[in-house]
């Protein structure tokens, strides 16, 4: 068996506890904007809405990461073509988002907050997009391999988590 077959069992079952995770972060990011959709959607704050979409992507992404990464039986290459695709698709919309807002982010005490969450999630998928090269190129080492995809996970966990907090904190105003 090769280092990254072993090293996908060997994280079974965080990737299983992933998957509960971010799917239960999903349903309730979910809930949380249907029932605000005048204050987040169309006609709404647009930094907030944006922030929504953002926090909405990065658990949804990591729910994909982790089912994928527990398919029985998938090669290295393949998975690691699938998290190019899935960085490379999310820091284009990451990018569009920012110069779609870019006139709000000038506002005095605007944009700040906001640009830190997506500075953080485009960092978490910098992360995610390196352990898809590494896959793809054949890294001989799996671990600094896997830990570039904890690392990637990580940050996405604590930019989504934030970004929630932040959607909470502004839905009181």
């Amino acid at each position: 068996m090769d280092d990254f077959a072993q090293m996908t069992q060997d994280w079974a079952a965080f990737f299983s506890a992933l998957a509960q995770v971010s799917g239960s972060l999903v349903g309730l990011v979910f809930v949380a904007l249907t029932f605000n959709a005048k204050a987040l959607g169309v006609g709404g704050n647009p930094m907030l809405g944006a922030l929504a979409q953002q926090t909405f992507a990065d658990f949804l992404l990591l729910l994909l990461i982790s089912l994928l990464m527990l398919v029985p039986h998938i090669s290295a290459g393949n998975i690691g073509a699938l998290f190019i695709l899935f960085s490379a698709l999310d820091t284009l919309r990451i990018v569009r988002n920012l110069l779609r807002l870019r006139a709000h982010l000038r506002t005095p005490g605007g944009g700040w907050q906001v640009t830190r969450r997506y500075l953080l999630s485009g960092l978490a998928h910098i992360q995610l997009l390196w352990f898809g090269i590494d896959l793809i190129r054949g890294s001989s080492n799996a671990s600094l391999t896997f830990s570039l995809l904890f690392s990637g996970i990580f940050l996405l966990l604590i930019s989504g988590c934030r970004s929630a907090w932040l959607l909470l904190v502004h839905q009181g105003e």
